[in-house]
């Protein structure tokens, strides 16, 4: 009886596309299918050494790296994400955290913790939410591994990264993170979670907290990197 309620109002209340505000008969979904295959998945889950992992060599030392699709300048995931920080769309933060996890369910090791990228205590209360979490939310919902979102915090508020050079990123970002117990992520895998990684500046300032903590293994997941990292 509920199917049949649920396809009765999915008929004459259907979603509509974030994308090109097509009605989409199926509540599950943010996207109509054309626009779905136009995200323009990377595929970085069937192979370790991929462009984003790459990144990291040099900077940060980490298992694997994962982002879900490229991110292309106007294109429909960037409508998606400023959805998602600027319009209170948690629902797509969840969305794609589950087709992250859906991507590493068979293919990453064991995941102990999910930290999202924090976002300064300010800047918070302005969104209402930190988009990062709103993702790791939705991998949690496939991975079922627990986030952590209390000993992990962002102690200075930042100009935004967009204008900058990649030095000018790293120097904007000394000292903006602190742990509160490094003894809690001993011996963990941890999985962290940004929306998008570029430089990939932000995501290794946090990475050099978790260094000194023994036996500590760490890992990245994001939903968009560009296509020339």
């Amino acid at each position: 009886m509920k199917s049949f309620i649920d396809s009765f109002f999915q008929l004459f209340y259907p979603n509509y596309c974030l994308a090109c505000n097509k009605p989409i008969f199926n509540n599950k979904n943010i996207l109509c299918e054309e626009c779905y295959s136009q995200l323009g998945f990377t595929y970085f889950a069937t192979y370790v050494e991929n462009p984003l992992y790459e990144k990291f060599i040099g900077q940060a030392n980490i298992e694997y790296a994962f982002a879900l699709c490229y991110f292309y300048k106007g294109g429909i995931l960037q409508h998606c994400l400023h959805a998602l920080k600027y319009q209170g769309r948690k629902d797509v933060g969840i969305y794609f955290g589950k087709l992250i996890g859906n991507e590493l369910i068979n293919i990453y090791p064991h995941i102990d913790v999910i930290i999202p990228i924090p976002l300064h205590p300010k800047k918070e209360k302005i969104r209402g939410y930190n988009q990062a979490e709103m993702i790791a939310k939705g991998i949690n919902q496939v991975l079922n591994v627990p986030i952590n979102t209390n000993d992990v915090l962002r102690t200075k508020f930042t100009e935004t990264q967009t204008k900058k050079s990649k030095w000018e990123r790293y120097d904007n970002l000394n000292g903006v993170f602190a742990i509160k117990n490094t003894q809690k992520f001993a011996n963990k895998h941890l999985l962290i979670v940004d929306d998008v990684i570029t430089t990939g500046a932000t995501t290794v300032s946090l990475i050099e907290l978790f260094q000194n903590i023994p036996n500590v293994k760490i890992s990245v997941a994001c939903v968009g990197t560009p296509d020339k990292i």
